[in-house]
């Protein structure tokens, strides 16, 4: 009966240790995948950027053919936060004419998963939106001084008569419920919030596009990923009439 005992004490042993080889095996294995996948998107992030192309936000015409919306360029300064080291913080609230509460809310926000669900610190992220051409050209000249910022280049809604706008609507930036409810959508986007604008979303919208670049070990811009043979040309939204 005693060797009985032994026997089953020892077999519980040497089954307990196998038990914890395994699990220790299959651990050590998921923190090597996880790394593993950590330095790959790293690797990919140095070498690759990924820039999505916005397409031109269709037209509206009245019955009688007449221009009724249309498009105005404006900028995004966009972010990618992995890339970003040793910002003049000063220097950059100067330049964007901006205070450094503003900075630091939003950099704040874009980090926040619960407004920014998408939040990857290797990918684009918007910092700030519609900039004019003499403010993107302000920042431009200085961009070099700023590593991990970027412009961007989008367009905003005009209206040839204002006494008609409001029928016809406007855009803004997306909430959290049209990302919820459209994946097509990421913060930062524009999507029609009210009248016509709203109603002709999807036909207004376009499809995006993406830019493949490839950098240098240094950061910098060689040109496109395999002479952009996977770069996606962004679709124009479609023009409508109304009637």
């Amino acid at each position: 009966m005693a060797k009985d005992y032994l026997l089953e004490k020892r077999k519980f042993v040497i089954g307990g240790i196998a038990v914890f080889i395994v699990l220790t095996y299959i651990l050590r294995l998921l923190v090597l995948q996880v790394m593993t996948d950590d330095y790959k998107k790293n690797a990919d992030s140095n070498a690759f950027l990924k820039k999505t192309q916005y397409p031109s936000r269709g037209a509206i015409y009245d019955r009688n053919g007449k221009l009724l919306v249309f498009n105005q360029p404006a900028y995004d300064i966009t972010i990618v936060p992995n890339e970003i080291t040793q910002l003049d913080t000063t220097d950059l609230c100067k330049t964007l004419n901006i205070t450094p509460a503003f900075f630091l809310k939003r950099m704040l926000d874009i980090r926040d998963r619960k407004q920014n669900p998408g939040y990857s610190k290797y990918t684009h992220q918007v910092f700030m939106t519609q900039l004019s051409a003499a403010e993107c050209g302000v920042f431009q000249e200085k961009l070099f001084r700023f590593p991990g910022f970027y412009i961007q280049r989008r367009t905003i809604r005009q209206y040839t008569y204002n006494v008609a706008a409001h029928a016809l609507g406007d855009i803004g930036e997306v909430s959290m419920r049209d990302i919820e409810e459209d994946d097509y959508y990421v913060r930062g986007d524009y999507i029609g919030k009210q009248g016509v604008e709203k109603s002709y979303e999807k036909y207004l919208r376009g499809e995006k596009g993406v830019e493949i670049l490839l950098r240098d070990a240094h950061g910098r811009i060689q040109g496109h990923y395999k002479n952009g043979i996977y770069d996606k040309v962004p679709i124009p939204g479609k023009d409508i009439t109304l009637s």
